[in-house]
Order: C-alpha cells, then sequence, then structure tokens
C-alpha cells in the first residue's frame, strides 16, 4: 500500500464513519434544534475520535503489533481510553462551556469515575476501529514485503544460474593448490586454505537466512587475514572477536559489508590511525563498532544501494529492534550496528 493509497482509504474510512453516525442518528429519530452548542459539540466529538484514532494508528499501533507486544499495547489501550475522557471533558465541559454555557453531562454524571466509565465505550469503539485499519495494513505491508523477497531471491538465482561457475569445481582446484603448497611455501599453503574454507562457506554453508555466529566469524577472520596478506602486512587494524560465540545465530553475510567498505574508502596502512573493528556480545545483542579514518577526498554514500538495502534487510528480520548510527566526522567514519541474537 503506498501513501496515495493509504490516504485515499483514510478518506473513505472517515466518509463512512460519519455518514454511518448520521444514519443512525436518522434511524433512531434523535432530532436535535440547531444551535452553537450543537455545532461546537459535533466538530469537538469528530476532533477527539480522530485524534485519539490516530494516535493508535500512528503511536501505540506501529510500536506494539509488529513486535507482539502484547501488554504493552494494552498498557495503551488504556491510556487511550483515559485520554479520550480527559480530552473530551476540556472540549466539552470547559471549553464549550465557555463558549456556550451549557455542559453536555449533568452535575452528577461529571463525577470522574462515572465520565469515564460512560466514556469508554465511545474511546474503545474508535480504538477498535483504529486497530483494525492498522492491522489490515500491517498484514498487507508484510504480504508485500514477503513477496519482493521472494521475487528477488528468485532473480538472484537465476543470475547465479547464469553466470557461475562450478563452485565444487574451484573449491576442490583450491585443494589441489593446496596440497602441492604446503611442500612450498606454509604461509601461501595457509592462504590458500582460508580462501578454499571462505568459498566452502558461502557455497555450502550458507543457504539459509540464518547462520551460527561462529562460522560468520570465522569468515570475517579469514577475510581480514587474506587482506593483511595483500598488504604484505602492513595493514593496520586492531580488531576484537568474541571468544565464545555459542550457539547464536545471525543474519547471513551480513558483518561482511562494514568490513568491505572500510577496506575499499579507509585508510589502512597508517599505523597512527588503524581501523578500529570490535564485535561483542552483550545480554543476548550482538554489538559491532567500525572505525576508520577516511582516504582524503572520497567519503561513503551512506544513502546509496548498499546501505539502504542492508537497513532493509534489517527492517524485514528485526523490525524496530536494531540500532544502525552511520556518521563521518572530523575524516573518521564510524558504524554501530547491535540487534538481537537467536539461538
Amino acid at each position: 500500500m503506498n501513501e496515495k493509497q493509504e490516504i485515499r482509504y483514510h478518506l473513505l474510512f472517515w466518509g463512512l464513519f460519519v455518514g454511518m453516525d448520521l444514519y443512525f442518528e436518522f434511524l433512531l429519530g434523535k432530532y436535535e434544534t440547531f444551535s452553537l452548542w450543537l455545532l461546537l459539540h459535533k466538530i469537538g466529538f469528530f476532533f477527539l475520535q480522530a485524534l485519539i484514532f490516530y494516535w493508535v494508528y500512528l503511536g501505540v499501533a506501529p510500536y506494539t503489533i509488529p513486535q507482539k507486544r502484547w501488554l504493552k499495547l494494552i498498557g495503551g489501550i488504556v491510556i487511550s481510553i483515559f485520554l479520550f475522557a480527559g480530552i473530551r471533558y476540556v472540549i466539552e465541559e470547559v471549553i464549550i462551556y465557555q463558549i456556550t454555557g451549557a455542559h453536555n453531562y449533568s452535575d452528577y454524571s461529571r463525577r470522574w469515575l462515572f465520565y469515564i466509565y460512560d466514556n469508554s465505550y465511545y474511546a474503545f469503539r474508535i480504538i477498535l476501529l483504529s486497530l483494525v485499519f492498522y492491522g489490515v495494513k500491517y498484514l498487507l505491508t508484510v504480504n508485500q514485503e514477503l513477496h519482493q523477497l521472494q521475487l528477488d531471491k528468485k532473480q538472484a538465482e537465476l543470475r547465479v544460474l547464469k553466470s557461475q561457475l562450478s563452485p565444487h569445481f574451484l573449491f576442490n582446484t583450491l585443494n589441489s593448490f593446496y596440497a602441492d603448497a604446503l611442500e612450498v611455501d606454509l604461509n601461501l599453503s595457509n592462504d590458500i586454505l582460508k580462501l578454499s574454507e571462505m568459498l566452502r562457506y558461502i557455497t555450502y554453508e550458507n543457504d539459509t537466512e540464518m547462520v551460527p555466529l561462529k562460522g560468520e566469524l570465522t569468515f570475517l577472520q579469514h577475510y581480514i587475514a587474506l587482506f593483511e596478506r595483500r598488504f604484505d602486512n602492513k595493514l593496520y587494524i586492531e580488531s576484537r572477536f568474541p571468544e565464545n560465540p555459542g550457539e547464536y545465530q545471525i543474519p547471513s553475510l551480513l558483518l561482511i559489508h562494514f568490513i568491505e567498505n572500510t577496506f575499499k574508502h579507509g585508510i589502512l596502512d597508517d599505523p597512527l590511525q588503524p581501523v578500529w573493528l570490535d564485535i561483542s556480545i552483550d545480554n543476548m545483542y550482538l554489538k559491532m563498532e567500525v572505525k576508520n579514518a577516511v582516504k582524503a577526498g572520497d567519503n561513503y554514500d551512506e544513502k546509496g544501494i548498499g546501505y539502504k538495502n542492508i537497513r532493509q534487510r534489517l527492517d524485514l528480520i528485526f523490525g524496530k529492534t536494531y540500532t544502525l548510527n552511520i556518521d563521518e566526522e572530523k575524516n573518521y567514519f564510524k558504524v554501530f550496528l547491535q540487534f538481537p541474537l537467536t539461538r
């Protein structure tokens, strides 16, 4: 559902809502002589219902329903009922009374306990309509995102089928090179082994959305080690990895994106400005911090397609439970990523 469609549906909803109220008043024969008090009462009551509707639709529902925070949702509904009664009291019994000199409720009925109870019906009605409206929008959005993910996956699979050279052939060839290199150069053979393990990881162990954290960290360490060899061990990077990654699961090939960008844009050969990489586990959350000096005249495109795709992927997997901060200041580029771990 795009923005224009959503606006049209809202206008249609409010048209039907007002029309149904007028229709029921007509059926029940509730005719009242026109007066300034009646006009202000109708306008104020409609404004109040719209206000509570969008308070729930934009404020309560998006921060509770997608994350299945049902207790917080119930709390938000209770607060909304009290809010409805409080705002109605101010509109009708204070503001409109000051203008017209007439109350809507009698002195006895304006007691706070009875007033809240009497307004709970009207409050719950508009709250329920708001939740239903949001629920329909949420289901449509999720279905569209799942359909797009399936389409993207099929297109990616097609691209791989069209362009790939048999990974099995490459894997076996690298193993042969490794065996030959053992007799010539131990460092070279170790590098070939790392490359072979990276290829095996991508080809055979990385075909699901969530993968073991341990394997992902090993993949990153091999990647960094091969870059260090490329720079003749003059790549200055200070890294820290969790000593015990446990049995946690994370999205596959998520972290490598940030390291690739660092190696592409960052200053890597200055011992006074080493790249800083810190990956840690804190209270069932994975935290990743990357900091590096930026080449003169070069900058990261935080709004580029790469980061856009990363954010979309994080949104789909974690909703609003993750944090991704990207900052560039004083010739330094910093990334902070945090998301919940699963088992």
